[in-house]
């Protein structure tokens, strides 16, 4: 596979011959593609779907036409080009995809620092965090996700509906360990190193149709990305394992002790500059409506909570992120997916109140049929 990220500017711009329209532009212009689909002005060189295109060669009269309408000129970055925004998929044009086995997914690292709230620079490779572009030519991570196979990433709805509406869903990052180093160092071994990030940009989503907001809680809080290329697995990215069969589905997580990681980071702040983990205990439905009656929220079988006691919380993960089991099925241990982390109190971390999770043994025949090849 070409990694389209490491060829240089200058051997795509020799591809890009077709006629340029002649203006000039500025970064995140709005405009529309060669198609009439709605989108912003990118360098070139970070607009995946027209560096595809080029970089496969052979082009059509018709790509080429589009890629002609789609130029926006030139500025300081570069040759620039009008790429397509992320879109909401209404529903599913091409065949279904599958995902991967246990052995493949869910790999466990095994020695993990056991009463320790930073991870290792190869835990939970599945973690993905969620760009956005904002005013002012600002980008942010506010969210979290979780790496389902090459293609598509699990998150919370509310990161995507209940956002800013001047927010642009952007790029994936995977592989980060280090939010301040580009080059991430073990924080237990500084002279284990790695380059393992990478960015991809966002091509589509699909949240739940049945999502809606009550009393301050999300229900049917989960939503699908469409990556617009495939992701390289590595050690350092990897997907983790879904509960497809039925059996996996049936597996208890109520009563069960899980993992929460990620880096604290919430629509509205982001917190720890490492990859954090947390054990946190599951609780009964029945317990935590209880937990929630006096504020009038409903915890209904569509949620799983976990957490509850003093000083932690997921505020240790991310909105959106994962909350994971250790699993052994056939005589192969993996993590499965057990929530995506949706809403909680005010002040995370208040004792007897747990976190709400979407259940994602509830949404597996959901997310089967909204994702594609």
């Amino acid at each position: 596979m070409v990694n389209l990220k490491n060829v240089p500017s200058s051997s795509l711009l020799a591809l890009f011959w077709i006629a340029a329209t002649g203006h000039a532009a500025s970064l995140f212009d709005t405009c529309s593609d060669g198609a009439g689909v709605r989108g912003v002005c990118l360098p070139l060189k970070d607009c995946d779907t027209a560096r595809a295109m080029l970089l496969r060669g052979g082009l059509t009269n018709a790509e080429k036409e589009y890629l002609r309408k789609s130029d926006c000129g030139t500025n300081a970055d570069g040759r620039m080009i009008c790429c397509p925004l992320p879109r909401l998929l209404k529903a599913r044009f091409s065949a279904p995809a599958s995902l991967p086995p246990v052995g493949i997914c869910g790999k466990d690292t095994g020695d993990r620092i056991v009463g320790g709230n930073i991870t290792k620079i190869d835990d939970f490779p599945w973690l993905a965090r969620i760009q956005y572009y904002k005013p002012n030519r600002r980008f942010g991570f506010h969210c979290g996700g979780v790496l389902i196979n090459e293609r598509y990433v699990l998150t919370a709805a509310h990161c995507i509906h209940s956002v800013p509406s001047s927010w642009t869903l952007y790029k994936i990052r995977f592989g980060e360990y280090d939010t301040q180093a580009d080059n991430d160092c073990n924080y237990y071994d500084q002279t284990d190193c790695v380059e393992a990030q990478q960015d991809v940009l966002i091509a589509s989503y699909y949240i739940h149709e049945d999502y809606f907001q009550e009393n301050g809680a999300d229900y049917n809080d989960i939503a699908l990305i469409r990556l617009a290329l495939p992701v390289t697995f590595t050690p350092f990215i990897q997907p983790i394992c879904l509960p497809v069969t039925e059996e996996q589905r049936q597996l208890p997580a109520d009563t069960a002790r899980m993992m929460v990681a990620g880096w604290g980071q919430t629509e509205n702040k982001s917190a720890s500059q490492y990859k954090m983990f947390l054990e946190v205990p599951g609780w009964a439905n029945d317990k935590c409506r209880d937990a929630f009656s006096s504020v009038n929220v409903d915890i209904i079988d569509t949620q799983l909570c976990a957490g509850g006691e003093a000083g932690k919380d997921s505020c240790r993960g991310d909105s959106g992120g994962p909350l994971m089991k250790q699993e052994s099925l056939g005589g192969k241990s993996a993590w499965f997916l057990k929530g995506i982390v949706s809403f909680g109190t005010e002040k995370c971390g208040t004792e007897d109140v747990p976190g709400v999770y979407s259940r994602v043994s509830k949404y597996m025949d959901w997310i089967l049929e909204n994702i594609e090849e």
